[in-house]
């Protein structure tokens, strides 16, 4: 594991550089989602549809997919290659509108008689339109629920000015998660949104940890001011924080390399959000206390 012996850095001094560092990612993320036409690449569990993924027994491109479909009238259907999968090269998805189950059986025959398939298809869904609309309501009141009751339990912890940098943190997460898939065109998807969920409860440990510390040395501010007493505490939990995110990415890495479709939106949502997650704890939301303590004058006393 790391450890940083003799290892001071002045993350609060340099909070200005973390600041603008973030907020280039997020307007980043914002361009992405912009230049896409204002929408996100959501799947069929928001969007409704029928879904299919197969394999191909020989090299073919989206081209020569959209031509075969066509033939049952689905020449608009949306094709991708599976990504992030060592040897699925020529796995794609096929995503549509709700289709009945003759025109997907004419379709997989059409794919499998003029390019040939390994197999049956490796996913088949269909979703309801009205049930997709169910899952998008709850999957954000998920997430606003998780947020408010983390808000309320730091806030009863420590006291409201941690509580709203925590939760700064966490949107910054959030956003940046999010960003980053519209810049890569990335599905977002039911395991996206519990990766989120997952990355809320993980980063509010990390930022909770520094705070607890920042809480221990507060009467020490004094005497050495809040600044030098928050740097400390950053650097004191700094070698627990990245070996906790390290040991936590090794089997995420991994499930993103070697997993399936459904583990690989897992993983790399996951491995966003903890990189995310210990950057926003480090660099984020301790230096937004100093920066609080800072502009009202109350904090210092």
């Amino acid at each position: 594991m790391l450890k940083f012996r003799n290892f001071y850095f002045d993350f609060v001094g340099k909070r200005k550089i973390w600041f603008i560092i973030s907020l280039v990612v997020i307007l980043a993320g914002l361009a992405g989602f912009l230049i896409r036409g204002a929408s996100l690449n959501l799947g069929i569990d928001f969007l409704g549809g029928s879904l299919i993924e197969v394999e191909f027994s020989r090299d073919t491109n989206t081209s020569e997919i959209r031509n075969v479909i066509s033939e049952v009238g689905l020449e608009n259907a949306i094709i991708q290659r599976t990504e992030f999968q060592l040897g699925e090269s020529n796995r794609f998805i096929i995503r549509t509108t709700p289709i009945d189950s003759e025109t997907k059986e004419g379709m997989i025959d059409l794919l499998d008689e003029e390019i040939g398939l390994t197999g049956s298809p490796l996913q088949d869904r269909t979703v309801d339109p009205g049930f997709s609309k169910q899952i998008t309501k709850y999957a954000l009141i998920a997430i606003g629920i998780s947020i408010i009751g983390i808000l309320i339990y730091v806030w009863i912890r420590f006291e409201f000015r941690l509580g709203a940098a925590a939760i700064l943190a966490l949107i910054h997460d959030v956003l940046v998660t999010i960003g980053i898939y519209a810049i890569l065109n990335r599905e977002i998807n039911t395991s996206t949104i519990a990766a989120i969920l997952t990355i809320i409860g993980y980063s509010i440990n990390d930022t909770i940890v520094v705070f607890d510390r920042i809480r221990e040395n507060t009467p020490l501010s004094g005497k050495f001011g809040y600044g030098k007493i928050v740097n400390d505490s950053i650097n004191t939990t700094l070698t627990r924080s990245l070996n906790t995110a390290l040991t936590t990415l090794i089997p995420i890495l991994l499930l993103l390399i070697l997993g399936t479709s459904a583990l690989r939106d897992f993983a790399m949502a996951l491995a966003i959000g903890i990189i995310a997650g210990t950057y926003s704890s480090i660099c984020i939301a301790s230096p937004v206390l100093v920066v609080w303590n800072n502009r009202f004058p109350r904090y210092k006393k």
